[in-house]
C-alpha cells in the first residue's frame, strides 16, 4: 500500500480523511462536500516505524515479507485502516486528504474544515493543498 504524504517533525499528529460530494439527488445538499469516513490518526513515531518496515521489506540479505515487516514494527492496525480507507474512498469516489497538526484534533475539527470549504475560499484552498494524489 502506498500513500504519498509529507511529514514535518514539528507537526507530530497526522490525519487522513476521505471527502465526498453529495450527489445531485441530495436536494439542498447537492454538490456540498462532507467528511465521508472517520479520520485516521497517526504520529511521527508511527511514520518512522513504517519507514523502517519499508526498509525491511526490501532488504536483500534478510528476506522479509511486507506482512512480516509491518508486524515486526507493530503497525498492522494502522496499515489495515489506511488500506481500507483507500479502497473505500476509491469505491465511493472520495478524495483523500492529509492534515498535520502540532496538537491532537478531533473528528469534529476536521469535519468543520471540510464543511467550511463549501463556503470559504481559504478552507477550500487548504483542502485542495492537503489532497493525496497517488
Amino acid at each position: 500500500m502506498e500513500l504519498k504524504i509529507k511529514t514535518d517533525p514539528k507537526l507530530f499528529h497526522h490525519y487522513i480523511i476521505a471527502v465526498a460530494v453529495h450527489p445531485a439527488t441530495a436536494g439542498k445538499m447537492a454538490g456540498k462536500m462532507f467528511l465521508k469516513y472517520r479520520p485516521i490518526h497517526f504520529t511521527n513515531d508511527e511514520v518512522e516505524k513504517l519507514q523502517y518496515a519499508a526498509m525491511l521489506s526490501i532488504d536483500k540479505l534478510f528476506k522479509t515479507t511486507n506482512s512480516e515487516a509491518i508486524e515486526s514494527v507493530d503497525c498492522q492496525d494502522l496499515v489495515y485502516s489506511l488500506s481500507a480507507m483507500k479502497m473505500g474512498a476509491a469505491a465511493n469516489q472520495c478524495t483523500l486528504h492529509h492534515f498535520s497538526s502540532e496538537f491532537e484534533m478531533d473528528d469534529e475539527d476536521l469535519g468543520t474544515i471540510v464543511n467550511a470549504a463549501n463556503t470559504s475560499d481559504y478552507f477550500k484552498d487548504k483542502l485542495i493543498k492537503s489532497s493525496i494524489r497517488g
